[in-house]
């Protein structure tokens, strides 16, 4: 292919994934920082033994509802992004039809079993009784998230990512917001907060049904669906299984905290993991729009495109991912106590599970692209070897070091799967997310940290306000140097097309 031609396919791709990206973060950021307000609303009512209780019934919930998702979601972006790129609407259509009636029948089997079991889980296992009336409860809004689960996931591969921000990440955690505070102020608990989680599974089955069917089932009332069955299962099983155990790998410290330790242990430990969560907010910003994107570009065999987009959009991450953990690091005392003053205890937790999340960060897309690239047994060997890994490091910490044992157990394993992935990533497609520019960020943030680490050293403020003058001044910091530094072709490039769509918008 003529440079020219990859090019300007570069360019028109870069500016595709700036557009979408764009719409993405600034969802997931809205999102996260609801997230992060709601769960400080939810602690400073509960505090951190009913919040510990809350987590562990919440986690037990959402890994049962990955067994009727047969591992569809990202089945559903893969194909339903793959046949949109070379034109097969038909197929396109069947695929998320046939996801829907597989799934919602079998949704319905699997709550009516759990509930069944629900005792075994919940007094055999973790041998807390009362926690079997709130899985009782949650479990009734299964059909709903797995309904919800595919709706969303088509969206995503139709890549009409604006209309899965509006519902998932706007409307969503808003209402979320509403319902908890005025459930709180009547003088709901913990039963009243699971009731609403049952209320938001409905919600977010009807806000994404309504906008895929108003974008696109409205417009396609005439195309007969294609589907081919065998292909999407075959492809859905190895990556079924991979769900299977990603999940397995986050929800195992948790689990096994549950087995050992306390509520409030649970609890702290899962202030610390929300928080550092918001280091990885970029990346789950560019893999809402590259996965499909990923997967039309091997469909037209493009991989020398797929390999520059993917250094450019790791550096992006990386960047971002930075400036949030220096920031952390900087004031991890004083966001640990927004939530409470006994959540302060988990600083060791927060700052260990932070530097998990930056290599995560670093590492890029290459899960999806491993995925996208039609390798989903590659993706299930991984997960195998850290699903191990990470049961096996956390039944030996957690009884010896409490929730520090169980953050490095977690940590470790994120660290080993990005290097696995991005090992096999080179032997497969001779791809990696590294180049030189990427030293820039690190030394801006290198300086900037230093500088507000002894401003912050010298300071008599208060340390709200201290955290919020100091996290400023990182950033403007970081940004000067980043500045000076000068930036790449591409950064130009995308940052020319924000300005002039503002531009166009003060116009």
């Amino acid at each position: 292919m003529p440079k020219s031609k990859i090019k300007t396919e570069y360019e028109l791709e870069l500016t595709s994934i700036a557009k979408n990206a764009g719409i993405g973060a600034l969802g997931i950021i809205f999102m996260n920082v609801m997230a992060f307000t709601n769960n400080v609303v939810i602690t400073r009512v509960l505090g951190a033994d009913s919040y510990g209780l809350f987590v562990l019934v919440t986690n037990i919930f959402t890994f049962i509802a990955i067994i009727p998702q047969l591992g569809f979601n990202n089945t559903i972006i893969r194909f339903v992004s793959f046949y949109t790129g070379k034109g097969e609407e038909a197929k396109a259509k069947g695929t998320i039809l046939f996801a829907l009636k597989i799934l919602s029948i079998f949704s319905l089997i699997v709550l009516v079993v759990s509930v069944l079991i629900s005792p075994i889980i919940t007094v055999n296992i973790f041998e807390r009784p009362e926690l079997t009336p709130l899985l009782r409860i949650l479990l009734l809004s299964l059909p709903f998230a797995v309904t919800a689960m595919v709706l969303f996931a088509s969206l995503n591969g139709l890549k009409l990512i604006k209309y899965q921000v509006m519902a998932n990440n706007i409307l969503n955690p808003v209402i979320f917001f509403i319902l908890i505070v005025t459930a709180f102020w009547i003088g709901f608990r913990l039963t009243g907060l699971i009731w609403i989680m049952v209320f938001m599974g409905i919600a977010s089955a009807a806000l994404s049904y309504y906008f895929l069917n108003s974008k696109y089932f409205k417009h396609n009332k005439k195309l007969q669906p294609e589907v081919d069955k065998k292909e999407l299962l075959l492809f859905a099983f190895p990556i079924y299984l991979n769900m299977f155990l990603n999940s397995a790998i986050k929800f195992a410290p948790i689990f096994i905290m549950g087995y050992f330790l306390s509520n409030k242990d649970i609890g702290v430990y899962n202030v610390g993991f929300r928080v550092a969560m918001l280091v990885s907010v970029s990346l789950g910003a560019f893999r809402l729009i590259f996965s499909p994107t990923i997967s039309a570009l091997f469909a037209k065999k493009n991989k020398q495109l797929i390999a520059q987009l993917y250094k450019t959009i790791t550096k992006w991450v990386f960047t971002i991912a930075l400036i949030t953990f220096c920031i952390i690091i900087l004031f991890a005392e004083p966001v640990l106590n927004i939530f409470g003053k006994e959540f302060t205890t988990g600083i060791n937790v927060l700052l260990l599970l932070i530097f998990g999340e930056l290599v995560n960060a670093g590492a890029g897309l290459v899960g999806n692209i491993l995925i996208m690239s039609g390798r989903p047994k590659v993706a299930l060997y991984n997960a195998g070897v850290n699903f191990l890994a990470i049961v096996a490091l956390c039944f030996y910490l957690v009884p010896l070091y409490g929730i520090f044992g169980a953050a490095l157990s977690y940590t470790f394993t994120i660290v080993l799967v990005n290097l696995i992935r991005l090992i096999e990533l080179y032997y497969f497609e001779k791809m990696h997310p590294f180049k030189l520019s990427y030293l820039k960020p690190l030394f801006a943030g290198a300086i900037a940290f230093v500088i507000v680490f002894y401003a912050k050293n010298l300071s008599v403020l208060n340390q709200n306000i201290e955290m919020i003058f100091g996290a400023i001044a990182f950033l403007i910091i970081f940004v000067l140097i980043l500045w000076a530094f000068k930036f790449d072709n591409e950064d130009k490039f995308v940052l020319g097309l924000i300005s002039n769509k503002l531009s166009r918008n003060e116009g």
